[in-house]
């Protein structure tokens, strides 16, 4: 489960944003967050997130170690 980075609050898996709605609600108000939360989704859906993309393409490669890389020889 994630948290929001303003007050720790519990979120949903599926939200975009790592922020609740009361905080959300709280900085930008109704409207403006409404709409934020609605174009972040619908980026996330389309793959538009860069940050969202660089996570699943990390999570998707193992990590390399350093002794992997030392015992290869070098050309």
């Amino acid at each position: 489960m994630r948290k929001c980075v303003y007050c720790n609050a519990d979120l949903p898996d599926n939200r975009s944003m790592e922020i609740c709605d009361r905080c959300g609600v709280g900085v930008w108000g109704h409207k403006q967050w409404s709409n934020i939360k609605k174009t972040t989704d619908e980026a996330r859906d389309n793959g538009d997130l860069s940050l969202f993309k660089e996570q699943e393409a990390n999570m998707e490669q193992p990590g390399v170690k350093w002794r992997d890389i030392a015992s290869k020889k070098l050309a």
